[in-house]
């Protein structure tokens, strides 16, 4: 029997890591010889080779340091604690737009959690810390955020299925893709196939979309006031986000991300 193919972990050089961390090369060099970072990666060459833990292990260290600790403990505390990611450590690299910084330290997180874990501990604290009071000041950090958010869950590809899919889109006026994102890729997770129309879907669109498509559900999301829409020939249709009435028919209504996962992985096998 074939065995399957697994693609290569990515890696990145000493100098691509440098530059990700915002330091001269020199200091990274002397943060290995005098605190010995253990690499998660083989080392088959004459040149050091960084993973995604291992950059993620980084971020931590220079955040630490940024807080008053001395180096040594912080190199300590993210590459012998644990070293996950933290949300301030992610504020961090995305505060200094180091988005592929971002990208790297939600692809390390992913490895080790699923989808739903890594949206409600690190995407979703990350997003709500730029959105408050100040968020009108934040808009750069924001959409920075959420280009790293859905590039790490574009890597997570949709399965191919036979079965009828999982129809994702926003409602017409709503242009917040981003849980969907994460809906759809949490359900790829699962062996869920589900297509994701985009932002601001207007009805007609929609019904065009389900008579093509045949789906098995069709998701809804709604970040601002919507009336329910008329006439979805869908078996399962599921409303979410808060812009929904509470009462919304015979619709289902999770109330988050982990919720719309069972909800559509048991009722569409």
């Amino acid at each position: 029997m074939n065995q399957p193919v697994t693609a290569p972990a990515a890696t990145w050089t000493a100098g691509a890591v440098a530059r990700m961390l915002g330091l001269p090369p020199s200091t990274l060099r002397a943060w290995h010889r005098r605190y010995g970072l253990p690499l998660s990666t083989p080392q088959t060459g004459s040149h050091r080779r960084y993973g995604r833990s291992d950059v993620d292990a980084l971020l931590h260290m220079k955040h630490l340091i940024e807080q008053g600790l001395s180096t040594e403990t912080a190199a300590g505390r993210a590459f012998h604690a644990g070293g996950d990611t933290d949300v301030a450590t992610l504020l961090t690299a995305v505060r200094d737009l180091k988005i592929d910084t971002a990208t790297a330290l939600l692809d390390a997180y992913l490895v080790d959690h699923d989808v739903v874990d890594t949206w409600e501990h690190l995407c979703r604290p990350a997003l709500d810390a730029l959105c408050g009071p100040d968020a009108d000041r934040c808009v750069d950090l924001v959409h920075g955020l959420s280009w790293a958010v859905a590039a790490a869950l574009h890597r997570i590809p949709t399965p191919r299925s036979d079965a009828p899919p999982v129809l994702l889109a926003c409602a017409d006026g709503d242009r917040h893709t981003l849980p969907l994102e994460a809906l759809r890729a949490a359900l790829a997770e699962h062996s869920r196939a589900a297509l994701f129309l985009g932002g601001s879907i207007p009805d007609t669109a929609l019904r065009d979309a389900i008579a093509r498509t045949h789906p098995a559900a069709v998701v809804l999301w709604s970040n601002r006031p919507a009336a329910p829409p008329r006439r979805i020939p869908a078996p399962l249709l599921v409303l979410a986000g808060p812009g929904w009435p509470r009462r919304s028919g015979r619709a289902a209504r999770p109330a988050s991300l982990g919720e719309a996962v069972a909800l559509l992985t048991a009722m569409t096998r």
